[in-house]
């Protein structure tokens, strides 16, 4: 069968065979391309190692902070300016350039002297000499002590503003136990010499020290004596903690017995430290951010442990460049598909139009070709001069109705209908029970459940949604675990009633605080900030400093998980009890998964 249009002819096996090949050269175009693009994006595709989850080395980090610990030395003057036979001894550390800490009872001149110099004598390793020091900043509810040693020249021991519950510590100082036990006097405490160093762990935090002063105070389990007061209380990357001041006294019985109370140590907190430093003007160095600490042992025996988990996250890595690669094909072959259905859709429609217009023409040079054809509107004419003839009186015959001639309706509405179904037809197969048809169908009902694992999220500020947007709001981008309520696999949040997460930081260069919260899918993020006064911002630093831990816990710790969340319902509260005022910014982002991630 053959049909014609303008002038040319065609025939449904070449229609057929067009449509194939028109197919055949869309899947080339589309696929070729596409596996080269895939195959590059596969090459491009690296490891990327957070450095976070480096372990720090704390037998360096803890070497390098003891040569900042310093012995302090305070000789006591008589009314007459004769040196008294009695010396004070305690501990220091280097919180700033030329900057020492140590407890105030150290320095404290007793009732029976007039006054008192105060020397120091840094560590052996250091490259420094003992050297007089001047009596600045105290606080004696706090028991501190700022002394000033101009030219000094050993670096500063960093503070670490947020230190948790069970978290290892180490003091170090010089007890004068030890300078007994090693016959040190006279002129031998003037000379360099070691940090004597214990360990324990954080036991108890408390928000008034033992002579019952409001100072955040921290009690540990590392060991310190007489002599370590006012020497630093750090942690495994040897940042501060705390000041040991007390240690449990030892008490007599009524029966005569000594009663010594074992394991009782207690260190100002480093957020009271920090507030002290600040009234004072000395900006130390200061972070938040757990570290990730291991001794150089412990890094040489898990080398092996180590390349295990790279060879395992080079594996999950590969799985994760498969699973893009079977998304980038389907999704590949969903075009295909949808090309291939207008391919096919448009030749059965030109298809049809052809079979209906030689349908069409058929039948009218069929029907034409009928000689003297009757029709409804044909009819036998009479002759107007013959007069018709006079006929008995009888009652005529009733004429025969003129038959009207059956025609057939030009229009095949048959194979109309058949195209209809082809093309019907051809549409519910490609779409049906597939990734597209799934996108275009509405949901029965909102998906709130989030899959478990970290995501990453790829977020652009909605100026239309802010409110006093914050200057220079860019892109931000962060991984996202709402299972664990996570971010960036150390960030804890708060999770609400209805789904959101929470959280309430402070800036540490400006008296600014913000809320953040992200929408339980992760695709809203909102920061609202809030300007505070001086004296409030630094209350409220001091009395969130003074909680826990606030990192990620996404193993199953019953212990830990219930420790952080009861260390964020107290930032919750402490925080809404400063933050009534109206924000001063509000900034939103709208977020979306990054490419790659299902």
């Amino acid at each position: 069968m053959a049909f014609r249009l303008g002038g040319f002819g065609f025939s449904a096996g070449a229609i057929l065979a067009a449509a194939v090949a028109v197919s055949c050269l869309v899947i080339g175009v589309v696929v070729g391309p596409a596996n080269t693009v895939r195959a590059q994006s596969s090459a491009a595709d690296s490891l990327s190692i957070d450095p976070d989850l480096q372990p720090v080395n704390s037998t360096k980090a803890l070497k390098t902070s003891e040569q900042a610990v310093v012995r302090v030395l305070v000789i006591y003057r008589g009314f007459g300016g004769q040196p008294l036979d009695t010396v004070g001894m305690g501990s220091g550390f280097v919180v700033a350039p030329g900057y020492i800490v140590t407890n105030f009872h150290v320095v404290e001149v007793p009732p029976e002297a007039s006054s008192a110099d105060i020397y120091i004598v840094p560590h052996k390793d250091s490259g420094a000499t003992y050297q007089p020091v001047q009596l600045g900043k105290t606080w004696i509810e706090g028991d501190l002590a700022l002394l000033q040693a101009p030219g000094l020249k050993i670096p500063p021991i960093k503070l670490y503003l947020t230190p948790y519950k069970n978290e290892r510590v180490v003091s170090m100082g010089y007890p004068d136990i030890t300078d007994h036990l090693l016959n040190r006097s006279g002129t031998a405490l003037l000379e360099p010499a070691d940090a004597y160093v214990t360990q324990g762990s954080i036991a108890l935090f408390a928000s008034t020290n033992p002579d019952g002063a409001r100072v955040d105070t921290l009690f540990h389990t590392a060991s310190i004596n007489h002599g370590n007061s006012g020497g630093p209380l750090l942690n495994e990357c040897g940042q501060l903690v705390g000041v040991n001041t007390w240690t449990a006294p030892s008490t007599l019985s009524a029966g005569g017995d000594l009663d010594v109370a074992a394991g009782q140590f207690v260190a100002t907190h480093v957020s009271a430290l920090n507030t002290f430093l600040n009234s004072a003007g000395v900006k130390p160095q200061t972070t938040s951010s757990p570290c990730y600490a291991k001794s150089e042992d412990e890094i040489v025996k898990d080398d092996a442990l180590a390349r295990v988990l790279a060879g395992q996250a080079a594996a999950q890595e590969e799985r994760r460049a498969e699973q893009r690669k079977a998304e980038a094909d389907r999704a590949v072959m969903e075009r295909l598909q949808l090309a291939a259905m207008v391919v096919l859709s448009i030749l059965v429609l030109v298809l049809i139009g052809l079979i209906v217009r030689r349908e069409m023409r058929h039948r009218v040079e069929a029907h034409h070709k009928e000689p003297d054809a009757p029709t409804a509107w044909s009819g036998e004419p009479l002759s107007e001069k013959v007069k018709p003839a006079k006929v008995e009186k009888t009652k005529p015959a009733r004429p025969a109705t003129p038959v009207k001639p059956k025609l057939k309706h030009p229009i095949p509405w048959g194979w109309i209908a058949l195209g209809v179904m082809v093309v019907t037809v051809i549409v519910v197969f490609l779409v049906k029970d597939r990734d597209i048809y799934r996108r275009l169908s509405p949901n029965k009902a909102p998906a709130t459940a989030v899959a478990e694992g970290m995501v990453h999220m790829v977020c652009e500020a909605d100026k239309g949604a802010s409110s006093q947007m914050v200057k220079d709001a860019g892109p931000i981008d962060f991984e996202f675990d709402a299972v664990h309520a996570c971010v960036n696999g150390k960030t804890a949040y708060e999770r609400q009633e209805d789904g959101s997460l929470v959280r309430y930081v402070l800036s540490e260069t400006s008296p600014i605080a913000a809320r953040i919260e992200i929408s339980a899918d992760g695709g809203t993020f909102q920061r609202r900030e809030y300007r505070l006064e001086t004296e409030q911002y630094k209350t409220y630093q001091a009395q969130k400093a003074a909680f826990g831990s606030l990192r990620c816990v996404t193993k199953t710790d019953a212990g830990a998980s219930s420790q952080l969340a009861d260390n964020l319902a107290k930032v919750r509260n402490l925080s809404q009890s400063f933050l009534t005022m109206t924000p001063e910014s509000h900034t939103v982002w709208r977020c979306q998964k990054s490419v790659g991630e299902k």
